[in-house]
């Protein structure tokens, strides 16, 4: 089992700490965390809420993407400016936890999201989208990610997440999507009786999703 946002603002919190806090965790986890990123809504009420917590809301995009910048170095022990200090504990492991970042909601496959996921990422995190619309994400991201490891070298590794209910259903559904090129699920429970969903899930689709290790 896995730790996660779905998603972290990051443009609205300080980049030491939050890696601080987001290395604090990933050790106390022992490295099960998975980071899930947005850049938030384009709305004006989205605005005034940024603007409530002092932050800039026309610059969230580039906020975003300086953040991941600083993770990176500091859960590698660089001091990222800081007068020769770093942060600790570091990450449970040098890379750090997956970033992933959104891409893709509601099938709008927009190129500055691919082009940022395959600079920054290691895999997307979408949601309200169709198995088909998954598999064309996935195309799109992969094309990104070829792109820039022929330009720049290296390889970018791909992860896409989506999560479904009811119950009987929800496991051809989600089938639909592995063959889609799916790889990790974020769930979500709604309603009152999100336990009682939980134990439903657990007993009658889990055992179907899983695989055997070779």
């Amino acid at each position: 089992m896995r730790l996660g946002t779905a998603v972290l603002l990051p443009a609205l919190r300080h980049p030491v700490v939050l890696a601080h806090q987001i290395a604090s965790v990933d050790q106390i986890s022992r490295g099960r965390v998975v980071l899930g990123l947005g850049v938030g809504w384009s709305l004006p009420s989205a605005a005034r809420e940024w603007a409530a917590c002092g932050a800039d809301h026309t610059r969230r995009v580039r906020r975003l993407e300086e953040h991941v910048e600083v993770w990176r170095m500091l859960w590698r022990g660089a001091d990222a400016d800081l007068s020769g200090h770093t942060i600790g504990p570091l990450p449970w492991t040098e890379a750090g936890p997956p970033v992933l970042i959104t891409a893709g909601n509601r099938g709008e496959l927009l190129p500055a999201q691919l082009d940022r996921f395959a600079r920054l990422g290691d895999g997307i995190i979408t949601t309200y989208v169709h198995a088909e619309e998954c598999r064309l994400l996935r195309e799109r991201a992969g094309e990104a990610a070829a792109f820039l490891a022929a330009y720049y070298g290296g390889g970018v590794p791909s992860r896409g997440t989506m999560g479904l209910g009811p119950a009987d259903a929800v496991i051809g559904a989600l089938g639909r999507y592995a063959e889609a090129g799916v790889t990790d699920l974020c769930l979500r429970f709604v309603g009152d009786d999100q336990l009682a969903q939980m134990e439903r899930f657990t007993a009658e689709v889990l055992p179907s999703l899983r695989v055997d290790s070779p």
